[in-house]
Formats: C-alpha cells, structure tokens, sequence
C-alpha cells in the first residue's frame, strides 16, 4: 500500500517538473528572412523575426555592403518585394553600419498573416531608392524544426498551452492513482 502511494506521489512530482521545466525554458520561435540587393547596391544579409512574449516580435537586420556609415530607413511594407505597396506599416530602426534591431507590437504570426516585406532604402533623402528588400514567409510554420540545418533557420519549440495540457493530464493521472489507492478504498475492496 505504502508502494503504491509513494509511486503515485512520485508521478505527480514528475508532472508537476515538468510543467514548471518546459514552461519556463520554451524556446522563442525565429523565422530568418533573406535580404537581397536592389537596384544593383550590392546590400544583401538577412533579417531575423523572434516572437517575444506579450504579442512582440523582433526584428534583427543584418545586411552587408553598404559605404560609410549613412543610416538606411528600414521599414516592413504590405506585399511582396515584387509587388511592394510605398507605404509603410511598420517602421524599423535605421541600418547603421550594416545592423539594425527593433522590437514591434506584432506577433510572428500577423506579420505572416499577409504578404509583407522588409525594404531598406538608400538613404532618408533617397527614400524612393530601395536598395535591399526581403519577403516575408511562412515557408516553414512557426513551431516546426527544420531538418539539415537549412530552411528558415527557425528554432523548434513548443506552444505553452501544449506543456500545461500535457502536464495537466500527467497530474490527473496522478490523483487518478492516489484516488484509487486510497486507504479507504482498499479496505471496502477486501471487504467483498
């Protein structure tokens, strides 16, 4: 009897490790976006989207190819590269000397909602020269690894409400066996 209440003890201490481990360590889902040169400037890199907590999401700009040190507005736009719409939606940080990161009050997710891209241009008195761009796509969903080291580059990870419906079941399955071991019970079984 004894046995059988210390294993289930145990199997409750188990989920309960497991929620407060996996919940606290939960990777945050990157998708990595390549910049390529336009109007034959020579910039190209990539821009990397990490979705932050509290529907944020950082966007890293690294690009290379640039002359002096002129800071490029940086801007996410609608549409494509191809198809790009000139007003901005978001505005991002200044590339200055090739790197630029800023964090915008939109998840992952809705920027991967539409076509969208992120578009460099040459200087603030040369707005309508673009001379980097970048789409941005959902080629490999949030939350799926990627295989051989290619891809999006985007890192694997776990949805929370996964983690607390996994770890909830182990914990209920837990009472389940507590329940059923109880001293009580056993007693009105041998009884029979």
């Amino acid at each position: 009897m004894a046995r059988r209440s210390l294993g289930a003890l145990a199997a409750l201490l188990l989920a309960f490790c497991i929620l407060v481990t996996f919940t606290g360590t939960a990777a945050a889902a990157t998708i990595t976006i390549p910049i390529d040169t336009q109007n034959a400037s020579g910039i190209s890199g990539t821009a990397t989207l990490t979705d932050l907590p509290n529907g944020q999401t950082r966007v890293d700009i690294t690009v290379t190819g640039f002359q002096g040190g002129t800071p490029s507005p940086a801007h996410i736009h609608e549409g494509t590269c191809a198809t790009l719409n000139p007003a901005v939606l978001i505005p991002l940080s200044n590339v200055v000397d090739g790197k630029s990161t800023t964090v915008v009050n939109v998840t992952t997710a809705a920027l991967l909602a539409q076509p969208r891209a992120i578009n460099i241009h040459k200087s603030a008195q040369e707005a309508t020269v673009y001379v980097a761009c970048g789409t941005i796509t959902a080629q490999t969903p949030i939350g799926m690894p990627t295989t051989g080291g290619g891809g999006m580059g985007q890192q694997p990870t776990v949805a929370p409400w996964a983690l607390v419906a996994v770890s909830g079941a182990a914990l209920l399955a837990a009472l389940g066996l507590l329940h059923r071991r109880t001293p009580a019970r056993i007693r009105a079984r041998d009884r029979r």
